[in-house]
């Protein structure tokens, strides 16, 4: 929550009771869980309430686990989902309930034979996994890989330069499983293979996805996705006056803009 003056750039606003619900009861889930690394992954919301869920790990950050609430005290970890279960919970476009047990009907593929029930706590699952994997992005140089090919945060990065702040191909999706190519060398003239360690959003599809905004008089950056509404990234360079910071958060409806392509 130290982020809320950059991350209210993107519309996320709290009110001060939730605000200090959600600072005492994050410190106790990170105890409790005993997590290294607890934080505000975002808020989704729902018809009758709204999901905040917070994120945790220790040493793997691709190895992060959820947990929400509804009432920014109590918090719940979300269950696993299946590829199944992701394929079958991409389908579903109407509004989060904000009843953890409500219960979607998924359509089968196969005449006669009806699959089970989804709920809401599953959906909520899935959909976080979809976000990050389609939209969370850091900034180059943020992390690095070592000899070993373990991930790590880059203590040392003090933020994009003027030029690259502006340039997409500064921004990375935050996902694993990124494989140095001859066409991603061909696209990135100067390859350090020790910090080019994910896909850049440069190419994404379709042309538009993201809008980005200079803000707070050309000191910060703002970054929004289009293809998941309410994804909002930020970042701001080390100078005399201010730490580097980068962040994001989801704020919005959980549902995936499949219109895009058209609007576009």
């Amino acid at each position: 929550m130290d982020d809320i003056n950059y991350l209210s750039l993107g519309g996320f606003t709290i009110n001060y009771e939730d605000r200090a619900g959600l600072n005492s009861s994050l410190r106790i889930l990170k105890d409790a869980e005993k997590y290294e690394n607890v934080s505000l992954w975002g808020r989704i919301l729902g018809v009758q309430k709204d999901y905040f869920v917070a994120q945790c790990w220790n040493d793997d950050i691709f190895g992060r686990k959820y947990f929400y609430s509804t009432d920014t005290i109590t918090w719940l970890q979300l269950p696993e989902v299946t590829d199944d279960e992701l394929k079958d919970i991409s389908e579903i476009y109407s509004r989060f309930i904000g009843d953890p047990s409500y219960e979607y009907q998924v359509q089968s593929s196969v005449p006669n034979n009806e699959k089970e029930p989804i709920n809401e706590e599953k959906r909520l699952s899935a959909v976080i996994k979809m976000i990050n994997y389609d939209v969370e992005i850091v900034p180059r140089g943020a992390y690095y890989q070592d000899r070993l090919k373990r991930i790590h945060f880059n203590y040392k990065f003090k933020g994009l330069s003027e030029k690259e702040m502006i340039d997409l191909s500064s921004y990375f999706h935050f996902r694993s499983g990124f494989k140095l190519s001859l066409d991603t060398i061909e696209d990135r003239i100067d390859i350090d293979q020790s910090i080019d360690i994910f896909d850049n959003i440069e190419k994404d599809k379709p042309n538009g996805i993201w809008s980005l905004q200079v803000e707070n008089g050309g000191s910060t950056v703002t970054l929004r996705s289009l293809l998941w509404p309410g994804y909002f990234f930020f970042h701001t360079p080390r100078s005399d006056m201010r730490q580097c910071k980068f962040g994001s958060m989801y704020n919005g409806f959980g549902i995936k803009n499949i219109n895009l392509g058209v609007m576009l």
